[in-house]
């Protein structure tokens, strides 16, 4: 039996992961899956995430995010449908312990919300999954 070796990376440090992946290519012995990676656009129904230009546009209106909301936002896109806790998710974008994270992921969560919908905040692209944490759910 083989292994397996799952690497996951912060937006900002996406340059080590390519380095690894760069590094073992050309290795004969490996089986490989690998999910592409898009350096330059996450796309959904209705709304665009340029990662480059870090802009978001819903429904082709640009939305004006803060950056961790940005951050929020594109760590839950890369895992639609992913459960992600609180603490993750302040680990995965403050890159601090999110065991003392207090209400400031569902503070920035509420602010996408009302930004990306609206009119349906509860009904928009991020999920709260009680008990759970939050995902991202590429239909709406």
């Amino acid at each position: 039996m083989g292994k397996l070796l799952i690497l996951s990376v912060t937006d900002h440090k996406e340059h080590i992961l390519k380095k690894i992946i760069n590094a073992i290519a050309n290795e004969p012995e490996l089986d490989r899956i690998a999910l592409p990676l898009s350096d330059t656009c996450l796309s959904f129904p209705n709304i665009e995430i340029r990662l480059k230009e870090q802009t978001v546009s819903c429904s082709g209106q640009l939305v004006t995010l803060t950056h961790h909301e940005f951050a929020v936002l594109t760590y839950l896109a890369r895992h639609p449908g992913w459960v992600f806790s609180a603490s993750q998710i302040y680990e995965a974008v403050w890159d601090r312990d999110g065991e003392h994270c207090g209400t400031a992921v569902a503070s920035v969560i509420g602010q996408i919300r009302r930004k990306l919908t609206p009119d349906t905040p509860k009904g928009g692209y991020i999920r709260t999954v009680l008990g759970s944490g939050y995902k991202f759910e590429s239909v709406i």
